[in-house]
């Protein structure tokens, strides 16, 4: 960019005192404009980022907000289906769901107008908006908050490039969160604030008799699949006939299928979400009376008097009301509560001391994260008699 050029304009007011300001003039869109400041360093600055912005803009037409929204869906919907595109219908659908909040908030705005002090003013509109949003935690809401300047920079970002209305993204460049924005975005694990001996509280017999609190038999089964293998809900909601193989010694249950937002089969959450699962033969013994029960002509163990797929709210407003009768409150996520405290048990018993495997089970493919999150927080535990031994036998300081 070639150097700034601006100029001074001094002045004597009334009183006989002297004053000066620099200022930086520019045309755009046929008209001559300036800025003046006194500072110039500053005024530097937002020259810069004027001429940034009329160099990155090359259209002389509207670019509506609304018009690119639809543009990005249908290019999105489109490369969904491209192989090894790791990009399904449940995230377009979040997206959809953040347009709308942007949309609600900017109108249709011409993309062409928006600068730094623009996407500044829009987060600023965002604090309001959902301070008192049901997401409670500081992580949460700022997270919200950056999903939904994540998402404008995406539909944004449909025209840039080579041939393309903008030549950069102008909400990559700028600096728009603070240092206290930035800590409340950092992601805090699911579990990750609990003491070690959280297990200890949260025990199988407490766990045991939320379950048995929760009304619907199916609901309690899908339950203790999650509580007893570490499945997903959705895992659990497309259990089916050929999910069991009972009369093999080892019962198992084998995870093929998994259910989405809309109540449609769909393929496990991850490449690794397919596998097989040792379950109790107490819960195998439940699961046969269960089957034994339904229509032979039913093939999914666990569909609601329309014949569908549970929804999730269902699940959640069952536990709910077990909760409120115990007068208990979940430490984490409640959709995922149980997949994580069996994962826990897993780890603080010893079940899995290698990664991979313990990954393999839970049908995550993130192995640093099994590693971080269950195996090494717990070893230490776990181990902690023994090298408690070991320091003794080998530290004589006295």
């Amino acid at each position: 960019m070639d150097k700034i050029k601006l100029k001074k304009r001094s002045w004597t007011n009334k009183d006989g005192l002297k004053g000066s300001a620099y200022r930086f003039f520019y045309s755009e869109n046929g008209e001559k404009k300036y800025i003046q400041s006194p500072n110039r360093k500053y005024l530097e600055g937002e020259a810069k980022r004027i001429l940034f912005r009329l160099d990155n803009v090359k259209s002389e037409y509207p670019l509506p907000l609304e018009d690119t929204w639809e543009a990005y869906y249908k290019q999105q919907k489109t490369r969904m289906y491209e192989k090894n595109r790791k990009f399904s219908q449940t995230t377009l659908n979040e997206y959809e769901c953040h347009y709308k909040n942007i949309f609600s908030i900017c109108g249709n705005v011409d993309l062409r107008g928006i600068t730094e002090d623009y996407i500044g003013k829009f987060l600023l509109k965002l604090k309001p908006k959902y301070v008192d949003h049901k997401l409670t935690s500081g992580f949460a809401k700022m997270s919200y908050r950056k999903k939904l300047f994540d998402t404008f920079a995406r539909i944004y970002n449909y025209h840039v490039g080579y041939g393309k209305p903008f030549k950069s993204n102008i909400f990559k460049i700028g600096s728009y969160f603070s240092d206290q924005d930035k800590r409340d975005m950092k992601y805090v694990p699911l579990g990750q604030n609990l003491s070690e001996d959280w297990l200890e509280e949260w025990d199988f017999d407490r766990i045991k008799s939320i379950i048995d609190n929760v009304e619907s038999a199916d609901v309690r089964l899908m339950f203790k699949l999650m509580a007893e293998t570490s499945c997903r809900p959705s895992e659990a909601r497309a259990a089916q006939r050929d999910s069991f193989n009972f009369l093999k010694n080892t019962p198992m249950f084998k995870i093929f299928h998994a259910v989405d937002n809309y109540k449609y089969l769909v393929p496990p959450k991850t490449d690794k979400g397919y596998r097989s699962i040792v379950i109790s033969s107490d819960l195998k013994d439940q699961l046969t009376d269960h089957i034994n029960k339904m229509p032979k002509n039913q093939e999914f163990l666990f569909l609601n008097s329309v014949g569908r797929f549970y929804d999730l709210s269902v699940m959640t407003d069952q536990l709910n009301k077990s909760l409120k009768i115990l007068k208990l409150k979940l430490p984490f996520r409640k959709n995922y509560f149980f997949r994580h405290w069996n994962a826990s048990m897993w780890a603080a018993s010893g079940k899995y001391t290698n990664a991979m495997d313990f990954a393999n089970d839970m049908g995550d493919k993130d192995i640093n994260m099994i590693e971080e999150k269950y195996i090494k927080k717990y070893s230490n535990s776990k181990n902690s008699e023994k090298f408690t031994e070991h320091q003794n036998n080998n530290y004589k300081w006295s």
